[in-house]
């Protein structure tokens, strides 16, 4: 089951970005799918194929946590102090948000010091090395395309104020993130559309290390 909202800003500010749709809008997807199990058991399974040594690891770790783990996460409230580490219940700020992710699928880190620090430093210390590239006063359309070339995965974006999760399902590129703009929640947007992504000058982008 598909839902599918369009919510419109009005911005005093234009950029210099040039997008293939037109600026402020933001079309939030939100995809609910038969799980075959709750959070704690998906979380358990990512941990258990974190050991394997199999070629597939990421393919199915990835496809878990963006079919499973983060729609649990869907409208949970946005709040710059949010903490909570329990879907839908408290708020939950975007730095915990992604951090919290990385640590219930079984990656070594510091939840809260990573919350708190520099997003470029969470990309730095979680994703592949040679995968992280920096767009300053790039365009959409060139940090969009760099994404669909990399190929399937699931990314960590930080922008001038923010951070998220990028997802290249090999169709689609999404921004997964608790955002402060409306509607305020945690929501999965269509990359090219979204106001938060846009606007950010600058966005550190590196591939999620499995």
């Amino acid at each position: 089951m598909r839902i599918v909202f369009s919510i419109c800003f009005i911005f005093c500010a234009c950029t210099n970005n040039s997008p293939t749709v037109k600026p402020g809008i933001i079309k939030m997807v939100q995809t609910s799918k038969s799980f075959t199990g709750n959070y704690k058991t998906q979380q358990e399974n990512c941990r258990n194929i974190l050991k394997l040594n199999n070629g597939l690891k990421e393919k199915i770790i990835t496809s878990i946590i963006c079919d499973s783990l983060i729609p649990c996460w869907y409208g949970t409230p946005w709040n710059f102090y949010g903490t909570s580490e329990t879907p839908g219940k408290g708020n939950i700020a975007c730095g915990y948000f992604v951090t919290t992710i990385i640590r219930d699928v079984g990656i070594q880190i510091n939840r809260i010091k990573m919350a708190q620090c520099a997003s470029e430093e969470m990309v730095k210390t979680v994703c592949e090395p040679a995968s992280i590239k920096r767009f300053s006063n790039k365009s959409m359309t060139e940090f969009i395309t760099h994404i669909k070339k990399s190929g399937f995965g699931l990314y960590i974006v930080g922008l001038d104020n923010h951070t998220g999760f990028v997802y290249n399902d090999g169709n689609e590129v999404f921004f997964i993130h608790s955002s402060y703009a409306s509607p305020k929640c945690v929501v999965k947007e269509v990359a090219m559309q979204s106001s938060v992504l846009y606007y950010s000058k600058y966005r550190v982008v590196g591939k999620l290390k499995f």
